[in-house]
């Protein structure tokens, strides 16, 4: 057993660090969502990964026959099934066999950056994070800084920006005023330098030469 206090990894990095397939699709997924670095798209596929074990096991289980219906392989199923219908990953009416069919982007979807900008409270995904980060967006009236945070299914509806915060809609919206200067007056001609004396050479007349 480790130490309590210390902070515990959250997610597995690949066991094949050089493909260029798998890197690729994460380079994608972080510009596309506008995350931090690589690290944000492994802990949800580590989380991603979780779910589809357990659907996996308790299908295996389930699918034998040998659980009863009010067991708790049952309850467990009906409990993954609930959470990942509140989260808004999956729909309602959706079996745990759906479980298998998802894929990383459906749980990207669902944190607070993306419906951040989503909804409009930004102008990229960029920008979400920046204001999530500040401390700009509020979820229930309260103030969250974590962008990652999973946004339950009927906390959607209570995003907005922080009380007291400068950022608004329209000013998020509106278009920055540049003043138009004034036209500039145009410079004098300079004058013709002045030639020195001393270069200045008089002509004089001179007599015609005698025969």
């Amino acid at each position: 057993m480790g130490y309590p206090g210390k902070a515990k990894k959250l997610y597995n990095t690949p066991h094949h660090p050089w493909q260029k397939t798998r890197i690729d699709e994460e380079t994608a997924l972080v510009k596309k969502y506008g995350l931090r670095n690589k690290k944000s798209v492994w802990k949800f596929a580590s989380m991603l990964r979780k779910y589809r074990g357990q659907a996996r096991t308790l299908l295996g289980v389930l699918g034998t026959g040998l659980a009863a219906e009010d067991s708790h392989y049952a309850r467990e199923a009906g409990q993954v099934q609930a959470k990942l219908q509140k989260l808004g990953v999956l729909k309602e009416d959706s079996k745990l066999e759906d479980i298998l069919a998802l894929k990383i982007e459906d749980l990207l979807e669902r944190q607070l950056q993306t419906i951040v900008f989503r909804k409009g409270y930004a102008n990229s995904m960029k920008q979400a994070r920046q204001f999530i980060v500040h401390g700009h967006i509020s979820l229930n009236g309260r103030k969250i800084t974590v962008p990652s945070y999973m946004v339950l299914k009927a906390e959607e509806d209570t995003i907005a920006y922080y009380v007291g915060s400068p950022i608004t809609k329209d000013a998020l919206t509106a278009k920055p005023v540049v003043k138009a200067s004034a036209p500039r007056a145009p410079a004098p001609a300079a004058a013709p330098a002045a030639v020195p004396t001393s270069e200045v050479v008089a002509e004089t007349p001179q007599p015609p030469k005698e025969a």
